[in-house]
């Protein structure tokens, strides 16, 4: 995978001159949501649910104003430096959808809030700056495009004999024997590898809102778990292409089918740019299934920018921090920066299953048993197995 850098924060956003070529026919955009508080809190966790005003696994406050820059970074390179966005708000032009989370919600409006502030023309109300753009969504149970905790039970099967038999977890859950059985006793959690996977996430949030933590997790014990979670949280999602396709190919096929769609058809006749409001998870797949995934954990706002250029060709950007406008430049393996379609098509083919239903194992009757009993992953905790938390339990978004 090549990497280059598009523009840095702080500099003229006149692009750089592989972007002089820019008339792209569509834009495809995925995003991880804003800065939310925890999914879940602990039994013994001194910060209650209470703690957080808006409730569990919401947009905070920082997190609305993440997402509102990254509209406006977009505007910026999209709008002003390429000319290939419009300023005024086209619904013919623009199509977003959210998977069914209030925060990945919340995050796409006030993205297009930064991406397309109101013109003399759309100004409905002179005392606000600001304009409708409709978010579209499903519900979670029927959504396999960008919510990706519905039942794969073939994935489930790989991810449950991955945990169980790859060498590099084995050793890590060897070694962690003592941590496991720390975290469980003060925290009130299954004194399992996975028990403590699930305290991750939360100390993550509760660090970054300044909320004190207890006397047990001291600085050695903080520093062990932190490196577990940069180490491997991320990496042990996906483990394989095929399980990241399982996953992620849904996606992948949707957008290549879209590129064709609009290769094919007159430009007024489709949007100008596809926009997915959704989750780290989901940004990690979508890498990891284009096998241009370096296992790093999707920072909030973090976005993949997919550009679909009028000469056949298929340039892939990235942007992962949070607080700057670095973008860089993703390249497929054996391709070049700006890829022809039909190569594209030839390195990712076995990325886009010809049927994804079939490829998990599922059947319209099993699919529908999975949603009559409630398979679900309500924000990011598996309800039902302990198996199914091998999962699910380190995939929090």
């Amino acid at each position: 995978m090549g990497v280059s850098r598009v523009f840095l924060r702080h500099t003229h956003p006149s692009v750089r001159s592989s972007d002089d070529r820019m008339s792209s026919l569509e834009l495809y955009k995925l995003y991880r949501h804003g800065d939310r508080s925890p999914v879940a809190v602990y039994p013994k966790d001194p910060n209650t649910e209470l703690s957080w005003p808006m409730g569990l696994g919401q947009l905070t406050n920082e997190g609305k104003e993440q997402e509102y820059y990254l509209g406006q970074l977009l505007r910026r390179r999209y709008g002003d430096n390429l000319k290939f966005l419009n300023k005024t708000f086209n619904v013919k032009d623009v199509y977003v959808r959210s998977t069914d989370y209030d925060r990945t919600l919340m995050s796409a409006y006030c993205m297009l809030a930064g991406l397309f502030p109101p013109t003399k023309e759309d100004s409905w109300n002179k005392n606000i700056t600001w304009q409708p753009i409709p978010v579209h969504t499903e519900p979670t149970k029927d959504d396999h495009l960008i919510y990706l905790d519905n039942p794969c039970p073939v994935f489930t099967s790989k991810m449950e004999y991955f945990m169980s038999h790859d060498p590099e977890v084995l050793q890590v859950k060897n070694n962690t024997q003592d941590l496991v059985k720390y975290v469980a006793e003060h925290s009130g959690l299954p004194a399992t590898f996975q028990g403590m996977m699930k305290i991750l996430d939360t100390i993550f949030c509760e660090q970054t809102h300044n909320k004190k933590q207890p006397d047990w997790l001291n600085a050695d014990t903080l520093k062990r778990l932190n490196y577990i979670q940069k180490t491997y949280k991320v990496k042990w999602w996906y483990p394989t292409h095929e399980m990241a396709v399982l996953k992620g190919g849904n996606l992948l096929k949707k957008i290549y089918e879209d590129m064709q769609t609009k290769l094919n058809t007159p430009a007024n006749l489709t949007q100008k740019m596809m926009v997915y409001s959704a989750h780290d998870s989901t940004v990690a797949a979508l890498l990891k299934t284009m096998k241009i995934f370096n296992d790093r954990t999707p920072t909030y706002s973090s976005c993949v920018m997919i550009e679909l250029h009028n000469d056949n060709t298929v340039r892939i950007l990235y942007r992962n921090d949070t607080f700057t406008d670095v973008i860089v430049t993703l390249t497929l393996p054996g391709c070049s920066e700006f890829c022809d379609i039909d190569q594209f098509h030839t390195i990712l083919n076995d990325s886009m299953p010809a049927d994804w239903r079939k490829a998990c194992g599922l059947s319209d009757a099993n699919e529908q048993n999975f949603k009559k009993f409630g398979y679900d992953v309500e924000q990011g905790l598996a309800k039902k197995t302990e198996t199914s938390c091998v999962v699910n339990v380190i995939m929090y978004s």
